[in-house]
C-alpha cells in the first residue's frame, strides 16, 4: 500500500508503504504507520505531523570521503555512507564483487594515515538496489546495511575515538 501526498520526514521521498502497527503509538484510533521505501525509516503519523520510530542505539555520523571499507574476502574498497558505533551502511557498485551474504569480516581503512582497524565481525541486515544516473548513464548502486556484531572492548574503544575524532 503507498501512500500518496505524505512525505517522509527523513528523505523526502514519497515512496512511503504501510505497516503493522508496532508501538502503543501507532496502535491509537488516529495513527498510521508508515515505513519509507527508499531510506527504510520508520514513522508514526498523528493527524498532521510525523513522528520518527527510530531503533538504533548509537547516533548516525558521516566520515571523510578517504575513510573506505575494506572487505578481506574479496579484497574490494567501498564507499561509507554513514556509520554509528552499531553498524554502517555503505555503497557497493553493481559491477563489483558480491559480499558475503550474512557474516563476514571488514576492515575500517583510512587512506591519508594509512592505518586501519582490522578484522570487525560484521553482519549484512538489509540490501536495497538503487538506479543511479551519472553522466548520462543508468547505473545500478548497492546499499548494504551491516551490524557490528561482537566486538571487543578494544574494538570497541578504538571505533569509538575514530568516531568523535572524524565523524561530522
Amino acid at each position: 500500500m503507498m501512500a500518496f501526498g505524505k512525505k517522509c520526514p527523513v528523505c523526502g521521498g514519497k515512496n512511503l508503504v504501510g505497516r503493522s502497527p508496532s508501538s502503543w503509538l501507532a496502535t491509537l484510533p488516529t495513527a498510521r504507520s508508515w515505513a519509507c521505501a527508499d531510506c527504510r525509516q520508520q514513522s508514526v503519523q498523528l493527524f498532521f505531523f510525523a513522528i520518527n520510530v527510530e531503533k538504533r542505539q548509537f547516533p548516525r555520523k558521516r566520515l571523510p570521503p578517504f575513510f573506505l571499507v575494506r572487505i578481506p574476502l574479496t579484497n574490494q574498497h567501498v564507499q561509507i555512507k554513514d556509520i554509528s558505533e552499531g553498524g554502517l551502511c555503505f555503497v557497493q557498485h553493481d559491477n563489483t564483487l558480491p559480499i558475503p551474504p550474512h557474516f563476514f569480516r571488514l576492515d575500517l581503512f583510512n587512506c591519508n594515515e594509512g592505518t586501519s582497524l582490522e578484522q570487525l565481525p560484521a553482519e549484512v541486515i538489509a540490501t536495497t538496489e538503487q538506479i543511479v544516473v551519472r553522466n548520462g548513464f543508468k547505473t545500478t548502486v548497492l546499499n548494504h546495511r551491516v551490524r557490528f556484531d561482537n566486538l571487543s572492548q578494544a574494538q570497541r574503544k578504538v571505533l569509538a575515538s575514530c568516531l568523535v575524532q572524524h565523524g561530522i
